[in-house]
């Protein structure tokens, strides 16, 4: 969730900063050029436009906060769900242990599925 931020105001940013050239036109006769670049806008400047704004290498991370919150929350839920559910269905720590140790016989070849 570090590193991901950067990248992800880059592209986003690119994507936003279409060229002229790059908008597609409403008239059907009018020679549309190719886009060898695969999208928006070339990436070095942006990158170069952030880094000369107050704040430097910081404004790369801008979205980070909020994606740690966002990351924090879904994984808290995720735990609680799971909690929860083995509270409901009275599963103890016995039950997934028997449960691992016959998957794990089951892929070493110690026990044979029958069809």
């Amino acid at each position: 969730a570090f590193f991901s931020p950067p990248a992800d105001l880059i592209l986003t940013l690119t994507s936003s900063k279409k060229k002229p050239d790059e908008i597609p036109s409403s008239d059907a006769n009018v020679d549309k050029k190719e886009n060898t670049q695969g999208g928006g806008a070339d990436w070095k400047p942006i990158v170069q436009e952030l880094l000369n704004k107050e704040g430097g290498i910081l404004n790369l991370f801008i979205g980070l906060p909020a994606r740690s919150i966002f990351f924090f929350l879904v994984i808290g839920l995720q735990f609680f769900l799971y909690d929860y559910a083995k509270n409901i269905l009275d599963v103890g720590s016995d039950d997934l242990t028997l449960v691992l140790d016959v998957f794990y016989a089951i892929r070493q070849g110690l026990v044979y599925m029958s069809n």
